[in-house]
């Protein structure tokens, strides 16, 4: 019964999370920011969707630039509307927790997902978890110290995320 209860809530966050990932991603490709989540200079989903540390080439962005560290700027996000979308934190964010879901599916039915076996899909959850929570948490460090506004959406997401941590690692085998 008790793994049933974690299944069901771990689900719920999962859901939760991927609509607002697909949300995020809706701002991040809307021609102009909207007004739904500005709340004056504080918290600006459009500035945040809308800086390079939006896509994974922020990372080179904060290297190079902040760290003034030697090396080339990447930016695959300019090249193609494609490239911008898989390279952009919302949609790698979506597909993260659509992974989870489904390895979340295959634990508790005790299944073999895709190449990981039915004995390792836990420890999948756990790492992949705990890698989201220290993603989403440099990114809240972009948000408060370089970008100075948050995103009341992305700190929502880092919520659900630190719930789903917190009840991943709680779930016992």
């Amino acid at each position: 019964m008790k793994k049933n209860k974690h299944f069901r809530l771990t689900n719920i966050f999962l859901i939760i999370g991927m609509l607002i990932s697909l949300f995020l991603l809706y701002e991040h490709f809307s021609p102009s920011a909207s007004k739904f989540c500005t709340f004056g200079d504080s918290f600006d989903c459009g500035i945040i969707n809308k800086s390079p540390y939006a896509n994974l080439d922020g990372i080179s962005y904060l290297l190079a630039i902040y760290f003034a560290l030697p090396i080339p700027l990447i930016n695959f996000a300019d090249v193609n509307p494609f490239f911008d979308l898989i390279t952009s934190n919302a949609f790698l964010g979506f597909l993260t927790l659509l992974l989870l879901f489904f390895l979340v599916k295959a634990n508790y039915k005790e299944q073999k997902f895709w190449f990981i076996e039915k004995n390792k899909t836990f420890k999948w959850m756990k790492g992949i978890t705990l890698f989201g929570v220290i993603y989403g948490f440099y990114l809240f460090l972009i948000q408060h110290f370089i970008l100075k506004t948050y995103c009341i959406f992305c700190i929502a997401l880092d919520i659900v995320l630190i719930a789903l941590l917190f009840i991943v690692w709680k779930i016992e085998k």
